[in-house]
């Protein structure tokens, strides 16, 4: 499922595809979000995840935005520092339920999101 925007793959490529190296076909990929995510959040954030280890990125209440592509170097770096709490919002600004979520002590899995195109199998 990695089809790259420099591959020449005897469609014609959408604009934002052009010049753009990390680009890859998002028809059938298979999003996942987390199973703490609600329908009345502000947002969701999706992610999926390419053969060759490239990933993908979107506003899951609203996938038509745009999609944003990250390189496996790329993506380790923003794994690693989530996990180190590089991005964590300090606790002062967050509910108990949300202070609980950021501290890792609501589990939390990846989920096939409703928005997808086809089925997408069991959650990783």
């Amino acid at each position: 499922m990695s089809e790259r925007a420099d591959t020449g793959a005897g469609r014609e490529l959408p604009p934002e595809a052009q010049g753009n190296e990390k680009w890859h076909d998002t028809t059938d990929a298979v999003w996942k979000r987390s199973s703490l995510s609600s329908e009345d959040s502000d947002a969701i954030v999706e992610v999926a995840k390419f053969d060759d280890g490239f990933r993908a990125v979107r506003d899951g209440k609203h996938p038509e935005k745009g999609i944003l592509f990250f390189t496996p170097a790329e993506w380790e770096a923003f794994v690693l520092g989530a996990k180190d709490g590089e991005f964590d919002i300090p606790e002062e600004y967050l509910t108990a339920e949300e202070a609980a979520i950021q501290r890792g002590e609501v589990p939390a899995k990846a989920v096939p999101s409703p928005n997808n195109t086809r089925d997408s199998g069991e959650a990783e």
